[in-house]
């Protein structure tokens, strides 16, 4: 019983761990110029925050399965409340990370867009091979008296 308290323990303290993450990507979402290194660097937290939750409640399941006991742990009151916060920190989660996709969403829209722009003038030549200016193609003679 003690390595199942010390597992949920730990699964609270990630999903914990794992809400600051999400937040502060949140912040950055949300910022007027979004800083791609400091994005990145949150989404390698997230993911290996992510991958410790997902071991965590294999350990959980597994626990179990050797204890013959399930969700919500209604006979265990320490368990009973670190479910409840499992399930209420898991939904919030939910809900943000969902919420930051769609800012994600709206940031490569945003960056598409730029993009399509900044390629679109990069096509136009300013300057012909031999060094005049070019207008659609024209070359363009600059005569000073």
């Amino acid at each position: 019983m003690k390595n199942f308290i010390k597992t949920m323990t730990t699964l609270v303290e990630t999903l914990q761990a794992l809400d600051q993450v999400i937040n502060h990507e949140q912040t950055i979402l949300c910022s007027g110029r979004v800083n791609g290194a400091a994005l990145q660097h949150i989404t390698e937290q997230k993911s290996s925050l992510l991958a410790t939750v997902d071991y965590l409640d294999k350990q959980r399941r597994q626990h179990d399965e050797r204890l013959r006991q399930t969700a919500p742990y209604s006979r265990q009151p320490e368990i009973s409340a670190m479910w409840k916060d499992v399930v209420q920190l898991t939904t919030k989660l939910s809900q943000i990370n969902r919420h930051n996709g769609m800012l994600l969403g709206k940031q490569i829209a945003y960056n598409t867009e730029a993009l399509a722009i900044l390629n679109a003038s990069q096509t136009q030549k300013f300057y012909g091979p031999n060094g005049q200016e070019t207008v659609s193609g024209q070359t363009v003679r600059k005569i000073s008296v």
